[in-house]
């Protein structure tokens, strides 16, 4: 394979991994006809200090993963390591993400264009989301959710929010080069497993490599098992996103909606 950089080097190698996730160049330049379909709904973020939090709400939502459903929405609220990478008590933040739907179109456009008139694609970092949006997401919180919950929400400073997309492929190999990761197949997030899909296809195309004679007869062993995965993870996300942003069928404790890359809870 020879690879051409914009900065003019080039390089040659047996095998090009192409994994530069959910936005991939390489997947537009290999597969072009591939488009990213709107989930029809967005998440919004943000995160807050444990230590700034009420003793009694931190110790409620600092030991596991703590969700509330309402119509048409839902929001997960999880502990994450401090940005010293601490994940001591008192140290960690707080992390939200409440997925809001919005209509493809005007509705969709005018949120995801920023304070600058610039209309973004993927995501509003902290600090440019447009004030009427801020305003109308900090008073639904407040209108909607529980009141330990809206001031979670309520103490972000900076809020942010991506769009919700998935993809799916129709192949992973062309020739000596491969899409790995979300640069084949984009999952929403609901199954917690878009590391997880990435790290393994890693690890099985190291394990074909290892087995196999040549470069060709592993990816030949490794793609279909990959793509198999890849289009059952994506499935099941959808799923479970239409259950609670569409349906309103979220059932809490449903093991059908626990996270796992290979089924749920696995």
């Amino acid at each position: 394979v020879d690879v051409h950089f914009t900065n003019g080097q080039s390089t040659d190698a047996d095998l090009l991994l192409c994994a530069d996730g959910i936005g991939s160049m390489s997947r537009t330049c290999l597969q072009p006809m591939t488009t990213s379909n709107y989930a029809g709904y967005v998440a919004w973020r943000g995160m807050v200090h444990e230590r700034d939090l009420p003793p009694s709400l931190a110790e409620r939502l600092c030991e596991a993963i703590t969700y509330h459903v309402i119509a048409n929405s839902h929001i997960l609220i999880y502990p994450i390591p401090g940005l010293d990478g601490s994940v001591a008590a008192g140290e960690r933040l707080i992390n939200f993400v409440w997925y809001r739907n919005y209509l493809e179109g005007d509705d969709l456009d005018d949120l995801m264009t920023d304070r600058t008139g610039r209309r973004r694609t993927l995501s509003l970092p902290p600090g440019v989301i447009a004030d009427h949006h801020l305003n109308e997401v900090r008073a639904t919180a407040e209108a909607r959710l529980p009141s330990d919950l809206a001031k979670l929400v309520l103490g972000v400073e900076d809020l942010f929010l991506q769009v919700v997309y998935d993809v799916e492929i129709e192949k992973m190999v062309f020739g000596r080069v491969c899409l790995i990761g979300d640069a084949a197949f984009v999952a929403r997030p609901h199954a917690g497993a878009g590391s997880a899909k990435a790290a393994e296809d890693g690890w099985a195309l190291a394990t074909a490599l290892d087995k196999t004679r040549t470069i060709d007869e592993a990816l030949r062993i490794w793609e279909p098992k990959q793509m198999k995965l890849g289009r059952e993870l994506v499935a099941r996300a959808r799923q479970i996103g239409r259950r609670s942003q569409v349906d309103n069928a979220w059932i809490p404790g449903d093991p059908l909606l626990q996270f796992g890359l290979y089924q749920p809870g696995d």
